[in-house]
């Protein structure tokens, strides 16, 4: 007989009858856990004078009453488990029921607000995304205004510090009393604004969602109203459905922030003049119908003065121009009336929608000139001018909305940075050189622009069309430009540029065409970094400069990267990702780590775990279909310039580039194997942007440039 082993404390009443006087007794006896059944019965036989005959009749007892305990036991469990499940299926029952049942569902309403924001943007509904645009302008402003109170707070602060300072006698006690003073004013100050700016910050999002919200409601009911498609701008007024939600929104509990109440104030039934509303009144069907411009307009030439043959002769010379490059007189002169005659814009169409500009023409044969509308006969194209006219970069053409023409000198190259600009693809060469076209337009109008930083005037830039593979031919866009990353992340001194920008970032923002960027850190530089206060100091100040409305602030989304590294340390090659709204044409920032202290000491190689962080980066642009990306080419931190060291041999840093290069080379031939398998259309071409310093010469840009053609010449 094996050993039976107590699994619980039992405590179990006995009544003996023991002989020869039949004494009926009543005892206990404690059974412990983990204890053997026998050694127990034996020690209470002998503690209370038991017969030791009577052993075994006693352990079979004792040995019955344990195994029905335990029955009893497990019954109840089960049970007990047995109605747990049982309310567990109720209850999913009941959710089920509830969540497929209109009139039981209590689950959370799903967030429309992307899918209305996306709508309203490439709405055809006139002034709807100017308003927003104007909106998002007004709250910047008014953060821009916290900023610039509490920085004069700051100086009187500092002002009122040295004059106390000055007229202290001298007394030690009384100095550091005023250090101690001054030091808490300073913090008492930097907090307030902290303040300040989140909750202004929050109570902007909040009402900018809700708002968009709205107008995406009011603008679905106005659309399911009108039942004809082929003439909304003509019968749908943008003006109205924003007048409408907002007194509608008046009316609700809350107050409505000024930069709201500023929309509905003063609302004329026409468009603004250069707003982004009014050209989407002019294009906004498949075949882009234009009014007649005014330069080739004679109803308005006749207005034009004693300038107007001068006028005409220009029009006529960026006609030819437009020959020049291989396009016939018709197609030249419809794409200058389609841009309003600026002629990067027509260049622009020439080359990405030449069938649409076909369409046009044919158009025109058939239907009979219209008369030139009011925008037109407002528009600065009908004085006199010497012909350099410049313009923001135009907006995507699915929106079928070219940008608005701005005052003169404010044309910028920063639209270089759009995948679907500036790409001249000729049929022949592996690699397609079209540097020539940027620079021509540069020559024509870096005469006109004294006071651009570089963000909005790159010095030099170089831009090449490639095909690699054999079988399967994939196409890329590379660029090579003078510009720091910090320089890409600076906030545009013009508004109009501003509002271009945020117009071309939002008509991107929720599409397959996002555009990021590659900014380095290394790995002294995490533990600051969410504050600012390390290394890419130009991104957070650009990051706080505005609201954040689509995606959780840049401090609360590494907040939640911190969180994922847990109490591991950060190590060359990791990266992690922020994503943007509020950034100049960008949309997500890739962070890589990189192990840094000198161009000597921190040698590149092919197995370098930055090399692999880099490949990886690649990867995830290729899986998430970001369009453009553009990144150091030396991999070398902002906070460092290669170029001002004279000592530095420059072979170590065209090494570098020649093995940054070659990687993204061979990333590229590797996918170009991969075939598109998705049937519906050609994958767009992707385009990388490879950004030296704006220290380097002319010669060292130009060193580069060959580098980069010799590496991707074979392709």
């Amino acid at each position: 007989m094996e050993p039976i082993k107590i699994l619980k404390d039992i405590m179990v009443d006995l009544k003996f009858v023991i002989p020869p006087s039949n004494k009926k007794c009543m005892l206990t006896i404690y059974l412990k856990k983990d204890k053997l059944l026998l050694d127990v019965v034996r020690e209470f036989i002998d503690d209370n004078n038991i017969p030791c005959y009577l052993e075994n009749s006693l352990l079979s007892v004792v040995e019955h009453l344990i195994q029905e305990s335990l029955r009893i036991d497990t019954e109840r469990d089960n049970k007990i488990k047995s109605e747990s499940d049982a309310i567990n299926i109720r209850k999913n029952l009941v959710s089920k029921y509830k969540k497929h049942t209109v009139r039981y569902n209590d689950a959370p309403a799903e967030d429309i607000f992307p899918k209305a924001y996306h709508n309203l943007v490439h709405s055809p509904v006139p002034s709807i995304f100017d308003t927003l645009l104007q909106l998002e302008q007004g709250y910047k402003q008014a953060i821009k205004d916290i900023v610039s109170a509490s920085d004069s707070e700051l100086e009187c602060i500092q002002s009122r510090h040295h004059k106390e300072i000055e007229t202290e006698s001298g007394c030690n006690n009384g100095i550091n009393n005023l250090i101690e003073k001054y030091r808490e004013d300073v913090e008492y100050n930097q907090a307030a604004l902290a303040s300040e700016l989140e909750e202004i910050k929050r109570q902007q999002k909040s009402e900018y969602c809700d708002l968009v919200v709205k107008l995406y409601e009011a603008h679905q009911r106005s659309l399911s109203v009108h039942q004809s498609a082929t003439d909304l701008n003509m019968r749908l007024d943008g003006k109205e459905i924003v007048s409408e939600v907002i007194s509608s929104l008046k009316k609700s509990k809350y107050e409505l922030s000024k930069e709201v109440l500023k929309l509905d104030q003063g609302h004329d039934t026409r468009s603004r003049h250069g707003s982004i509303s009014s050209l989407s009144e002019i294009i906004s069907s498949p075949v882009m119908t234009a009014p007649p411009s005014p330069m080739f307009s004679p109803v308005l030439s006749s207005f034009s003065g004693n300038g107007e043959d001068n006028y005409f002769n220009v029009d006529l010379k960026m006609i030819d121009d437009i020959e020049e490059m291989g396009f016939n007189h018709d197609q030249a002169r419809m794409a200058l009336e389609m841009a309003n005659g600026n002629k990067e814009q027509a260049v622009n169409l020439l080359c990405e929608q030449l069938d649409k500009i076909d369409a046009q023409i044919a158009n025109n044969l058939i239907l009979p000139p219209r008369r030139a509308s009011m925008l037109f006969a407002s528009s600065p194209l009908k004085e006199p001018s010497n012909g350099k006219q410049k313009s923001k970069p135009p907006r995507r053409p699915k929106l079928t909305v070219l940008t608005k023409q701005e005052k003169k000198n404010s044309w910028s190259p920063m639209s270089l940075f759009n995948p679907k600009q500036q790409m001249i693809p000729t049929p022949s060469t592996p690699v397609k050189r079209f540097g020539w076209l940027s620079r021509k337009v540069m020559d024509d109008v870096n005469g006109h622009i004294p006071n651009l930083n570089l963000a909005d005037n790159p010095q030099m830039m170089e831009s090449f069309t490639i095909s690699l593979g054999n079988q399967v031919k994939s196409t890329h866009n590379l660029k090579l430009s003078l510009s720091d990353t910090d320089d890409l992340l600076k906030s545009s001194n013009d508004t109009a540029r501003d509002m271009a920008y945020k117009a071309q970032t939002a008509a991107n923002l929720y599409s397959q065409k996002l555009t990021a960027i590659v900014l380095l850190l290394t790995p002294k530089d995490w533990p600051k970094y969410k504050l600012g206060k390390s290394a890419n100091r130009a991104f957070f100040a650009r990051c706080k400069e505005s609201t954040e409305f689509h995606f959780k602030d840049v401090e609360s989304q590494l907040e939640a990267i911190e969180k994922d590294f847990d109490k591991s340390e950060i190590q060359e090659g990791d990266f992690f990702i922020t994503k943007h709204s509020n950034l100049p044409l960008i949309h997500v920032v890739f962070h890589l780590v990189i192990e840094f202290e000198s161009i000597t000491s921190s040698e590149l190689t092919q197995r370098s775990h930055v090399m692999e962080g880099l490949r990886n980066i690649l990867r995830t642009i290729d899986r998430f279909d970001i369009a453009s990306i553009s990144l150091p080419l030396l991999l070398i931190p902002s906070n460092i310039d290669p170029f001002t060291n004279v000592i530095l041999d420059e072979n170590i840093l065209y090494k570098r580039g020649e093995l940054v290069l070659k990687c993204i080379k061979g990333f590229m031939m590797q996918n170009s194997g991969m075939p598109n398998n998705d049937g519906e259309k050609e994958e767009a071409a992707k385009t990388v942007s490879f950004l030296l310093s704006k220290n380097a010469t002319e010669k060292q840009f130009h060193n580069f440039r060959n580098l980069l053609t010799r590496i991707f010449k074979t392709s």
